[in-house]
């Protein structure tokens, strides 16, 4: 049975701290290689951006980085729906982030065609782990309908697609999205959640008290990799709970 660490923090500011200064001590370790790091996006990704303008904005902390996302719309980077657009705006250009140390998902192009192209791109780039290319850190978060990256309850066959990328839908705009599969997810050597903000306490408090075997995308990869750390201000009933699940798909 696998197990999600949950680690509380006194406010939300310091929760996103934790889980940077947790980030940053690893790309640390790795000075003479990459550290490929998979981006997110959401209120809670623009929070963490601005943190790390303001406290992380020393290029050192970053030098050896390689920022890629998780999951795009399918816009254009210059709308504020892109989740490039925010990671740009906030921090990328404040900073002075080396273009060329980012690779972003252009949801301006052919759904299908860039799905297949951002995968060939992460298999020729990353390091394999039996056949699936390995992030050294995927940062995720978890919807109020607990999805993760962009699959939905309508596209839970892509937690055990072949393909590394892949074209999902929002289930209620129907807006096109390419996104990680859950084997790529999975394969992540880390992966730190941040649920954080009022609206994630019911979430938060489902996927830790659920007794029921319901399938969903964040208990499915919840309950598959044992090197997830979810981080919050939000307080249940203990400050050192942690996650066990026990799934599988049929």
């Amino acid at each position: 049975m696998n197990q999600t660490i949950v680690q509380f923090y006194p406010d939300a500011t310091k929760s996103l701290i934790a889980l940077t200064d947790t980030l940053l001590v690893s790309a640390a370790a790795r000075t003479k290689k990459p550290f490929y790091l998979a981006l997110s996006g959401g209120e809670t990704a623009r929070s963490l951006f601005e943190i790390w303008r303001n406290r992380y904005g020393d290029l050192s902390h970053w030098k050896n980085v390689r920022f890629f996302w998780v999951d795009e719309r399918c816009v254009s980077p210059k709308e504020e729906e892109s989740n490039f657009y925010w990671a740009e705006k906030l921090f990328f250009n404040p900073v002075g982030i080396n273009p060329d140390h980012i690779y972003r998902i252009h949801g301006e192009e052919s759904p299908d065609k860039e799905a297949e192209r951002y995968a060939r791109l992460i298999a020729d780039m990353l390091p394999d782990q039996n056949g699936v290319p390995r992030f050294d850190c995927t940062l995720l978060g978890i919807g109020e309908d607990e999805h993760v990256a962009s699959i939905f309850g309508n596209d839970t066959e892509l937690l055990q697609s072949d393909d590394l990328y892949a074209v999902s839908q929002h289930p209620v705009t129907g807006q096109k999205r390419i996104t990680q599969t859950g084997e790529v997810i999975l394969a992540s050597r880390e992966i730190l959640i941040a649920l954080v903000g009022e609206r994630k306490k019911e979430l938060l408090y489902r996927l830790v008290t659920r007794k029921d075997q319901t399938i969903t995308p964040a208990t499915y990869i919840l309950s598959h990799t044992s090197r997830a750390t979810i981080f919050t201000e939000i307080e249940l009933n203990s400050r050192e709970l942690s996650l066990q699940r026990e799934l599988s798909l049929q």
